[in-house]
């Protein structure tokens, strides 16, 4: 159902199997209203959307036992897969609805959705922790008897994570459904989080549940439409993305960019080149009729959005999706506040990136000691060990491998070199022994040349002192740098500046 061919970060380029064809992840999934429709269905099949999702509460209510008599794919003329919201989103806006959780599965197997999400109860954001806890237990209640009922039809069924900013009900909402048997699960009411910009809160409650859910398990998050917030979701292992935000936006004249939301009034020029920014001008389209224009920028923010999804999908494919994240949340102050949860979980993001990449890694500014390459192979300093009592320390050069250097090979004829550790360092990767200078990314690096301040690089400084712990140096070589100067050196083991 879920085959995974490539990763970085928690993200994942995958390819996952309905009874309606295969999909590749990541993927927006576009929301489709049962009824009413301005963007006709194929038009998104044809823009390169395979998987679209509809509201089958609403379906059961406008078209009844005419769409299980059809199918949904016939009801809205789509030949993709479909994923049907259940009625969560109503229940979310107006607290409940006219229909049993069992008679709503019932249906949703009726008309054959590819991927089916039981009636659940959605916690939203600011709920007191007792409410909510009553609201996790209702839905994992309903599931179980959702997943112990369904029939073997080919269907993938959704199991919603509830909890919101509760991580504790997070956690069990995520298990319980593990262990229900689900092959699919979702993280409930985002959009209240995102809408107050609390996109740290975000970032640390999709990881919990990602940090559950084995990697053979494909994630949704409900309710992400927005090139700004789905690079992170997708970083941090989340597949599938819902939104109307396409049409939501464009009903108010919003139009999306990679980093922002304008209004069109505001806007002079298009920095896009989509079918609807070709044709038209800011002016000239907003002088068109409201429904016609309401049209063409929701086809614009769909544009706009799936390009997104794909240069993150193509950064992934490069090993680049570090540099690219880091890019994209220096756009927002908010989105910034997420560094810290791809900093404080670098080991946990360590194990699905690859140890060797292609490419060098692009190192700019201090946030980059946190990305999980460089962590790794702090990890393996910090494990160096060596019998040699005297280290002899250069500055990074751009001559790599270490041992390639002319100053290592100058510096070298100076000292018996059996009886010297000899090393370089830099402020991302810390220390660099000789022995080990070659692995990767030791000589696979591109740093910004620049004055860094010692306060700054707080991963150096560990090295640094295990390193020194681990190896009982009697005498310290080193070239002149301020940089260096500032870190502790023990009382007993002499110091000596290597003279040009």
């Amino acid at each position: 159902m879920f085959e995974i061919l490539k990763t970085d970060l928690a993200a994942r380029i995958a390819i996952l199997e309905t009874n309606h064809g295969k999909v590749e992840t990541p993927a927006f999934v576009p929301v489709i209203h049962p009824v009413k429709q301005s963007i006709a269905p194929s038009k998104l099949r044809q823009m390169g959307f395979d998987l679209v999702i509809t509201n089958a509460y609403i379906t059961m209510k406008r078209w009844g036992d005419e769409a299980a008599k059809r199918g949904i794919h016939d009801i809205i003329k789509f030949d993709g897969s479909i994923m049907t919201d259940s009625g969560g989103y109503q229940v979310l806006e107006y607290g409940q609805v006219d229909v049993t959780p069992e008679a709503m599965a019932d249906y949703e197997q009726k008309i054959m959705t590819d991927i089916a999400i039981p009636l659940d109860k959605p916690t939203g954001y600011g709920l007191p922790k007792k409410k909510a806890t009553d609201y996790v237990n209702h839905t994992l209640r309903v599931t179980e008897k959702t997943i112990k009922e369904k029939k073997e039809n080919g269907q993938i069924w959704i199991g919603p994570i509830q909890g919101a900013e509760h991580l504790e009900l997070v956690r069990k909402s995520t298990n319980t459904l593990l262990d229900q048997g689900y092959q699919m699960l979702a993280f409930g009411s985002p959009v209240e989080v995102m809408e107050s910009y609390e996109y740290g809160l975000l970032a640390k409650i999709i990881l919990e549940a990602k940090r559950l859910t084995p990697d053979s398990i494909p994630l949704h998050l409900f309710g992400a439409g927005h090139p700004l917030t789905i690079p992170i979701a997708i970083a941090l292992g989340y597949d599938t993305f819902d939104s109307a935000s396409y049409m939501l936006y464009a009903k108010h004249d919003r139009y999306i960019s990679d980093d922002r939301t304008n209004h069109l009034s505001e806007m002079q020029y298009f920095a896009c080149n989509c079918e609807v920014c070709s044709k038209f001008s800011p002016k000239s389209l907003s002088e068109l009729p409201p429904n016609e224009r309401i049209t063409h920028i929701a086809l614009h923010n769909l544009y706009a959005i799936k390009a997104e999804v794909d240069r993150t999908k193509e950064a992934i494919h490069e090993g680049r999706l570090w540099e690219y994240i880091i890019k994209k949340i220096k756009a927002h102050p908010k989105l910034y506040e997420t560094l810290d949860v791809f900093a404080t979980n670098s080991e946990y993001l360590s194990k699905t990136t690859p140890k060797f990449k292609e490419r060098a890694l692009f190192l700019y500014t201090p946030e980059d000691q946190f990305r999980p390459e460089i962590l790794a192979y702090h990890k393996l300093v910090r494990n160096f060990k060596t019998e040699k009592k005297e280290l002899v320390i250069l500055q990074d050069t751009n001559d790599k491998p270490f041992y390639l250097s002319g100053d290592y090979m100058r510096i070298k004829k100076k000292y018996k070199t059996d009886q010297v550790q000899f090393c370089q360092f830099n402020p991302y990767l810390g220390i660099i022994p000789l022995e080990i200078s070659d692995m990767y990314p030791a000589a696979h690096y591109v740093m910004a040349n620049s004055n860094p301040n010692p306060d700054e690089f707080t991963e150096f400084a560990k090295t640094w002192k295990i390193f020194l712990q681990n190896n009982k140096f009697h005498k310290i070589h080193f070239q002149k740098s301020d940089f260096l100067k500032q870190q502790k050196i023990p009382k007993s083991v002499k110091t000596r500046q290597i003279k040009k």
